[in-house]
This record gives C-alpha cells, structure tokens and sequence, in this order.
C-alpha cells in the first residue's frame, strides 16, 4: 500500500527527529565554547544564541553532503564563522582589503586577556574577518592552519587579518556606551501587561485568548509549533502543568523588552525562562521560548544579578 504524501512526510519527520537526538547529544561538549564564540563575534547574546541556532541546524542539514571525517569542533565554528560573514555581507558591513606581507609579532599572555576586556569597543572598530580571525587564534587556540580553513584564506591572508587585528585592539579605547533599549509603546505595554497577569494567574485559557490563529511558537534548539491550536495543545499545556512557581516580569535585557521567568533555587531568585513576544494588531504572532539554552539563561541571571536554573540542551 502507497502511503499518502502527508503520511510519507510524517514518517519522515519521526526519522529525522530520531537522528537529530543523536546529532544533538555528539554536539553537546562544544556547545559552551560555541556559544562563547558566537556572542564575541556578534557582540550581543541574543545575537549569539540565533548565531548557534542557525550554525547546529546547518550542520545538521549538511551531515548528509559529507563524504569525508570531520573535526566536529573546527566544523562547528567553520558554519558559524561563514554565516556570520554572509550576514555582514548581506547588511553592506565593511570587509577590508587585506594585504598580505605582514609577519606576525609574538605578544605577552596578558594579550588575551585585553581581547576579553576591550571586546565592546572591539566590536564596532574590526571588520568581520579580521574579529573571526583574531578570536579564533587568540581567544580559541586555533592553529594558524585551522584558522586558515574556518576563513577560507591562506595562512599569509590570515597572518595579515591578526596583524591588522591585534593593532586595532592595542589602538583601542575602553567604550563606556550603554546600549539603548527598543521602546515599548503604550498598547505593547498593556499587551504585555494581560499576558504576564495571565502568566501570573497560571492560566492558559487567558493567554490563548491573546494567541493569533496562526501563532508561531520556536522552542530555541528543539521544537516550532505552528498554529495557535498546536501550541495550546503541547507547549502551553505543559507550561501549565509546571510544578514549579515561577512569576513573569518584564526586563529589558540587552536592549530587548524580554519576559523573564523568575522562580526560586534554594531561597535565591533565580531566572527559569526567557521569552520574547512579537505583536501584530493586539495578538501574539510569535513567540521565541529559550528554555533549552543554557549559555543565554546565564548570561540574563548574571545581567539581572540572579541564580540561573540547572538546564540541559536536549528534551530527557
């Protein structure tokens, strides 16, 4: 018997997600380190956690093309790395000329340490290969070679974007610039003022009621449900079942209005969830769930001076 295409592509799905739990659980000892990667080349976290995101599902989609072994890691920021640049590219961010007959000057261990300390300034002042570059020889430990081929540039090329890098950071000054944050209006105020009530009264019937028909709800890393009736149904559902109290309140984190789940660990407030809600014409059109990633979830409890829950990259 010939199954139907929606039925082919249902036994499909079930598959695909089989094999994406074991291509999840290979990836998780580079995750931390990839994370970190990509929130000092893009200068925000929430940056950083769409960088990975689109960086694993690439990798996953790409395994099938690959008829050679693969140094998981170097393979990891090589996406990372060419992604980011095809961004720069796509939003006209300047990509410098390089010259190539420079000979690299030894530098002090303290080096890396300037790198982490005058990275916000380093942000705005290198161009994007010569930040890749400089992060991967100086911060990560890349060889010269392994640099090379993340880039996609011969060994002179890359000794020419550390040089042109490593003169900039010396060059730099500390920035002591605040980010400025998006501006809610009044009636995203009160949007957001019904849903965490609704949040905070537990009750789903209330926050459904401010679901758009064809919501999309992306649990960063994990799962899309698309449809209101999908996301009452499973994510909604089981937020509601949560055994753990947890409360809505609204930061502004990296310049971005965010609901953060607060809960309590051992008496402390600790952050449990972030959210991010994107209205059209008084309803919620989509929602972007981080529960399943870590590095961000540390990185809001150390802006908000909280405890962060223990969380894992994968559903157990």
């Amino acid at each position: 018997m010939t199954l139907k295409v929606s039925e082919q592509t249902e036994l499909l799905s079930g598959q695909l997600r089989d094999i994406k739990k074991i291509f999840d659980e290979m990836v998780i000892p580079y995750r931390p380190e990839l994370w970190r990667y990509c929130y000092h080349i893009t200068g925000s976290p929430w940056d950083a956690e769409d960088l990975v995101q689109d960086t694993l599902l690439k990798a996953f989609s790409s395994l099938s093309h690959l008829w050679q072994p693969i140094n998981p890691k170097g393979y990891l920021f090589k996406i990372a790395s060419t992604t980011w640049i095809d961004q720069c590219r796509k939003m006209k961010l300047k990509l410098e000329p390089i010259e190539t007959t420079y000979e690299l000057p030894s530098y002090e261990d303290h080096y890396i340490g300037e790198i982490e300390d005058a990275f916000a300034h380093l942000v705005t002042t290198l161009a994007p290969r010569q930040r890749v570059a400089l992060l991967l020889a100086d911060v990560f430990s890349f060889k010269l070679k392994e640099v090379a081929e993340i880039v996609g540039a011969n060994e002179g090329t890359v000794k020419a974007l550390l040089h042109r890098a490593r003169k900039k950071l010396k060059e730099a000054k500390e920035s002591n610039k605040e980010s400025k944050n998006d501006e809610i209006t009044s009636e995203q105020k009160e949007l957001i003022s019904n849903y965490m009530a609704a949040f905070n009264r537990r009750d789903p019937e209330g926050i459904a009621k401010l679901l758009e028909h064809n919501v999309r709800t992306d649990i960063v890393h994990i799962a899309q449900e698309l449809g209101k009736e999908v996301v009452v149904k499973h994510s909604l559902t089981d937020w509601a079942n949560d055994p753990v109290d947890m409360k809505a309140e609204l930061h502004h984190l990296w310049g971005r209005p965010t609901i953060v789940q607060v809960a309590f660990a051992n008496g402390d407030r600790a952050v449990y969830n972030l959210n991010r809600l994107d209205w059209e014409n008084g309803k919620i059109v989509a929602i972007k769930d981080y529960y399943f990633c870590p590095e961000l979830l540390r990185a809001a409890a150390n802006q908000l001076m909280m405890k962060v829950f223990p969380r894992k990259y994968t559903l157990q």
